[in-house]
């Protein structure tokens, strides 16, 4: 789907996502049919489930906001026990998925993972 280059440019984006917060511990980019397009991360997460069930949760966000008629579904927030998971729309065909294990890194979760996909969206859209 992607040039070498073009997911070269995504991982980028990626590592700059971990580096400028602290709070991430991975990130990674599917397509909305559950296919890794690259992924980075702090620590040893199994991440290309992780990748089919976010397009998954993404579908069915879809489909209850516009069952709701409340407009597009931006992004889903999984708060866990031991930290949150963030999923959200890079455009139609690409999903960001960013987790963090402290419960208290929402809004920075939110805020950094929010400017990484607008950054990445110029590029998926070439």
């Amino acid at each position: 789907m992607f040039s070498q280059e073009v997911v070269t440019q995504l991982s980028k984006g990626l590592k700059q996502l971990l580096e400028n917060c602290d709070s991430v511990n991975a990130a990674l980019i599917a397509t909305v049919d559950g296919h890794m397009v690259t992924m980075e991360q702090r620590g040893n997460y199994e991440l290309e489930r992780l990748a089919t069930m976010g397009c998954s949760i993404m579908s069915l966000g879809d489909t209850i906001t516009s069952e709701l008629k409340m407009g597009n579904c931006n992004n889903i927030i999984s708060e866990n026990e031991l930290g949150i998971v963030i999923f959200m729309h890079i455009n139609d065909d690409v999903v960001l998925v960013s987790l963090t294990t402290q419960k208290n890194a929402l809004g920075m979760l939110l805020t950094y993972s929010k400017k990484c996909a607008q950054d990445l969206k110029t590029l998926v859209n070439q």
